[in-house]
């Protein structure tokens, strides 16, 4: 596969690519599409949850798994 990025776009895939100690650019755009793929699948379980059930919806808004945010000191 071949793309073709604007030139902002590539510096900064390099630049991540770098910082995140990635082997390479296609490891980097992989990072992106899984990105990207848990964007689109966080919505569309916020979707279902609303048809299924509307109360349930505010525990995935904003949050991927469902779980309420917290720092951890509950389990200190």
């Amino acid at each position: 596969m071949t793309i073709s990025l604007p030139p902002e776009a590539a510096r900064y895939l390099e630049e991540y690519q770098q910082a995140h100690h990635l082997s390479s650019r296609s490891e980097a755009v992989l990072k992106a599409v899984q990105a990207l793929r848990d964007q689109q699948l966080a919505k569309d379980y916020a979707a279902l949850a609303r048809e299924n059930d509307p109360e349930r919806v505010r525990l995935l808004e904003g949050n991927t798994d469902g779980m309420e945010p917290g720092d951890g000191s509950e389990w200190l």
